[in-house]
């Protein structure tokens, strides 16, 4: 079924591409008879979307599979706020709501809150707060392949993490980094997830520290030129309430090209996350999610102190509101700070569809599929671009 779905949407990226030449051959886009198709699904995107002055807010229905959540489904409203003026300078970057719930077939639910906020005194905020229910499993610390049996347990999670970072001028950021934990693990079944892991326990896990961020994007959603870079580091202690002592840093460097306007576009983006101390094994540095190396589904399959990844992705805009992407990444985990880099290497490729609900913002519904080298797949359905 993976690959299958994989194919389709390669297949249906392919198809998209030739409607568009065969629309574009007939006629100018612009005169697409909208009583057809495209005329319903503009009549229903307007009974889900609001605009008004700055606000608009989008209801993104959500569904989709992966081997850690089963078939799940839920809605996801987006909120959008403009700034009050588009300002002569280049800080003009509007804010982005997006709460959600979900469900899904093997038990787990989750409320989950992402913020991406800026106001007029350059103050930027990117936040997350969480809760999540889930049945899970455990595969063992390491970069190594996995194989089964597995430790299976339950978990409830609260999570809040947010980077506070005030502007020096347009690009220049510096701030604080916070991260508040609390996991609670039940019903621990099976050799893998024993007391002598870090975090088998659960608690708090509660860390405060710089931030320094550099970006010189033209947009903060869908950029097609510019770069990103984001440090954080958080220390964790007994001062701020945690359960355990231990240190993190993370470096996240994007670049984007601009290839014929915003019609094709080049991201590219390099990623370092480390620790040091007595980590708890779900706040170790992993490879694998919707936004990280997209062909490896489950967080916990590879993780370790020390992480590294590298990830590019070209990004074509297909016909409409329709457009798609194809990715390949490399990374590996490691126990200490880049230990064999190149060796044991696990590798992604994958495909996409973009649509865009709001005809003049970069807010897309995304939907993936990729695979790794060692059989590994990921298939997501959400918004905004992985990076």
């Amino acid at each position: 079924m993976r690959n299958s779905l994989g194919i389709g949407i390669l297949l249906a990226f392919t198809c998209c591409l030739q409607l568009k030449a065969q629309v574009t051959a007939v006629s100018d886009s612009s005169n697409i008879d909208e009583s057809g198709a495209v005329g319903l699904i503009e009549d229903v995107i307007d009974l889900v979307s609001l605009e008004k002055g700055r606000h608009s807010l989008i209801f993104y229905p959500m569904a989709g599979y992966s081997p850690r959540q089963g078939f799940h489904i839920g809605v996801m409203p987006v909120w959008r706020i403009k700034p009050m003026a588009e300002v002569d300078c280049e800080y003009y970057r509007p804010t982005t709501i997006a709460p959600s719930v979900k469900f899904s077939t093997t038990g787990m639910y989750e409320f989950e809150l992402d913020a991406l906020g800026f106001t007029k005194n350059r103050w930027m905020f990117i936040s997350k707060f969480q809760y999540l229910y889930l049945p899970d499993e455990f595969y063992g610390i390491g970069n190594q392949v996995k194989n089964p049996p597995y430790s299976e347990f339950e978990i409830n999670r609260f999570k809040f993490k947010s980077e506070i970072l005030k502007g020096l001028d347009a690009r220049w950021f510096v701030g604080v980094s916070i991260d508040i934990n609390n996991d609670d693990l039940t019903n621990i079944e099976g050799d893998l997830l024993t007391p002598d892991i870090m975090g088998y326990y659960g608690g708090w896990a509660n860390g405060v520290g710089p931030g320094f961020a550099f970006d010189s994007r033209n947009d903060q959603l869908y950029p097609s030129r510019g770069w990103f870079v984001l440090f954080a580091s958080s220390f964790y202690s007994q001062a701020f309430g945690s359960d355990y002592e231990f240190m993190t840093s993370t470096l996240d460097v994007r670049k984007y090209i601009s290839l014929k306007g915003n019609e094709s576009i080049l991201a590219f983006q390099t990623y370092f996350s480390g620790a040091e101390g007595d980590v708890p094994f779900y706040k170790l540095s992993f490879l694998g999610g919707s936004r990280l190396l997209r062909g490896i589904s489950h967080p916990y399959r590879y993780m370790d102190k020390h992480v590294w990844y590298a990830q590019g992705e070209w990004r074509k805009h297909i016909w409409w509101r329709l457009g798609g992407v194809l990715f390949a990444g490399t990374g590996k985990v490691s126990p200490e700070f880049m230990q064999a880099p190149l060796k044991d290497l696990h590798m992604v490729m994958g495909g996409g569809l973009r649509f865009k609900v709001l005809p003049d913002e970069g807010l897309n519904f995304r939907i993936d599929f990729g695979r790794s080298n060692h059989g590994d797949t990921g298939v997501y359905f959400t918004i905004r671009e992985a990076f």
